[in-house]
Order: structure tokens, then sequence, then C-alpha cells
């Protein structure tokens, strides 16, 4: 009896102990707050859940659904100080995490990418565009004309059109025609119109002609005369040659002069000297017997021109009927001669055979005769 006494004794005591005592840690002093308050667990447990449940409607993770203690506490009527929000925090976070998933669901780095490179591919394309319009057009800016050429010899013609040529024929044309491999090695005919006649070496204006014996300015139709020459031999030793002609100097085998070669007025030329003869188209003695009046030591100069562009013959004047395939490009020829004495040499003929001269005044050797062929104009 006495052991159990003693035991229930104890027991007491225990019962007795005061039940105000707090524990003195910060855990308990919360434990300690919500137990005065009237809070019981199972009224945090809830709360909690209840937040849990509307942050999953909101989208977070699980792993923000869980509030801290410390919030939960709060919003239950905790007003001890000692808890502690983190919403600031996750607020910033979930903002975050909500602006990479709309990146994400839009297309983001990805559709910027693309954007990129298709900007990029219309860049390239233009660029290329306009480089091969650019090609296409300097290509087609050149133009040809030109015919095959190729002989000589020389003849004379009349056209058929009292039409007027065109006279803007001075510029300079780069022809990109096709030409023949050995140009100028050929046969061409010239075919030129007279365009000016001078008489002032001679006393007696009638014993200078010049073949078709009218000029342009007089009559278009009448003016045209054509020259056959060859041109044979090599490149910087080519010769050329004329046939026999009654009604123009023959020579044979002058040699050709490449002049400002590459350039615009690039031409062939050869000057000679040959003795013209003239049959005058007017009696010069009392019983009108034929006559021949030579001129020696004439000069005979042309310029066969390689790129400058002519403008005779045209569609309206026609081009005589040549014999020979057309030189492409302009051309010039001059017959000419000085005055004085003895100039020029006249003399009665019977049967081809000189007979009695014929006395002329002597002009002065400044005067000078000539005879001019072009195929293009000088511009006013």
């Amino acid at each position: 009896m006495a052991f159990w006494n003693r035991l229930k004794s104890s027991h007491h005591q225990i019962a007795d102990e005061p039940q105000t005592k707090r524990i003195s840690t910060p855990a308990g002093q919360r434990l300690s707050v919500i137990l005065e308050n009237g809070s019981t667990e199972s009224h945090v447990t809830k709360a909690r859940d209840s937040h849990r449940a509307s942050v999953r409607k909101s989208g977070l993770s699980p792993a923000l659904a869980d509030a801290p203690r410390e919030s939960m506490e709060e919003r239950s009527g905790n007003s001890s100080g000692y808890s502690y929000s983190v919403w600031s925090d996750g607020e910033k976070r979930f903002a975050a995490f909500r602006n990479r998933k709309q990146i994400a669901k839009r297309g983001g780095w990805r559709r910027l990418a693309i954007i990129l490179v298709i900007i990029i591919i219309v860049i390239i394309a233009l660029a290329v565009g306009l480089a091969l319009g650019l090609k296409k057009k300097s290509s087609g800016s050149s133009s040809s004309s030109t015919p095959n050429g190729s002989q000589s010899a020389e003849t004379s013609g009349t056209p058929t059109s009292n039409s007027s040529p065109s006279s803007t024929s001075t510029s300079t044309s780069s022809s990109s025609a096709s030409l023949p491999a050995d140009f100028p090695l050929g046969i061409y005919s010239l075919v030129t119109f007279l365009d000016t006649v001078q008489t002032n070496c001679t006393a007696n204006p009638s014993t200078w002609t010049c073949y078709p014996y009218t000029d342009y300015y007089t009559d278009v139709s009448k003016s045209q005369a054509t020259f056959n020459w060859i041109i044979s031999g090599s490149k910087g030793a080519y010769k050329i040659s004329s046939t026999e002609n009654p009604f123009s100097i023959t020579f044979n085998n002058a040699g050709l002069e490449l002049l400002d070669e590459g350039e615009d007025n690039e031409r062939y030329k050869f000057q000679i000297q040959q003795t013209k003869e003239v049959s005058p188209s007017t009696g010069l003695t009392d019983d009108n017997a034929a006559v021949e009046c030579d001129y020696s030591d004439t000069n005979l100069q042309a310029s066969l021109y390689t790129k400058k562009a002519k403008a005779y013959p045209d569609d309206t004047t026609g081009d005589g009927n040549p014999s020979y395939t057309t030189w492409p490009f302009a051309v010039l020829i001059e017959q000419s001669t000085a005055g004085g004495q003895g100039v020029p040499s006249c003399y009665k003929t019977s049967n081809g055979q000189k007979g009695d001269q014929i006395s002329l005044d002597a002009q002065d050797a400044t005067s000078l005769c000539s005879c001019l062929y072009k195929n293009w104009h000088t511009p006013s």
C-alpha cells in the first residue's frame, strides 16, 4: 500500500504541473500563439489545401503550390509578427515563367529566324535580278549593220531617183555586223556621189571634167559614181588597184596605209600621182577637131573608213546596181591638180593618135582643179 500510495502521489504530482508553461523556441512560440488564439491544426490544414487548389487553377506548378507556413498562419489570423511572406518573389518568378511560355507558344525565336531568312532570300533575289537585267540591257544596246564586202575595179553608174539622201551620216559608227574574216581583202564597189567640182587650174573650164559631169547639188539622180577597186596583199602590206575605165584614173598596186587604228576615225588611205586624161565636152579648135587634154601629176587620194557610217545611197536614190559587194563604210575619193605652165597639155587627136598641140593660157600655180566624191555628208 505504501508503494501504491507513492505511485499515486507521484502521478498526482505530475497532473498538478502547470499547463501554462511555454516552450522557449520560435516554433514553440508560434504554436503557443496558435493555441492561444483558439486555432486548431485542422483549420490551418484546410486553409493550406484551399490555397493549393486556387494555385492549380492559375496554372502554377505544384512546386509553387505549397504556400509558406508563415503565410498560412497569417491568413488564419496570426498577428504575432513571426510569419514571413514570399508572394512578391513568387509573382516575379511566375511572370517570367509565363513570358517564356508565351514566347514558346507563339513560335518565338524559331519564327523570328524564319522571317529573317525570308528577308535575306528576297534581297538576294532582287540583287541577282537587277544584275541580270543590266547585263541584258548592256548586251542588247549594241547595233549591227554593214553588208559583206570583198572586191574592186572601176566603173560608173547613175541612180534612178531624184530624191535627196540623208545628210546626217557624219557620226562615227562602230559597226558590229559580220565582216569577212579576211576583211578588207576582196573586190568592192564604192558607190559615191559627185560632191564638188573645181576648174580653176585651167583657162578653159571644159578641159577639166568629173564623171558623171553633174554634181549632187545640181541633180541628185545624175550625181552617182561607182568605183570598183581590188584590195589584195596581207595585213600591214595591203595593196589596192582599179580596173580599166575611160572615165577615171586607173592605177595598180598602190600601197594602203592604216591610220588612226582602233579609233572611230580608223581608215585605209592611199595617195598616188597619175596623169588624168580628159576629152573636152566642147570643141577647142575652129574645125571642131577631137581634142585630148592631159593633166600630168594629178593627185589621186582616197580614204576607206572601217567604222564611220555611210549615208549614201539609200532606198530613195538607188544603189546603181553595183557589180560587187558594196564597201560597208564611209568613203572619200579626190582627184586634184594645180595650175601652171603647160597645165593642161591639149592635142588634136585622130584615130587615137595625138597631133598638133593646142595652146592655152597658164593659170597660177596656186589655183586648183578637183573632183570630190563621197558617200556621206558634212554636217552644216
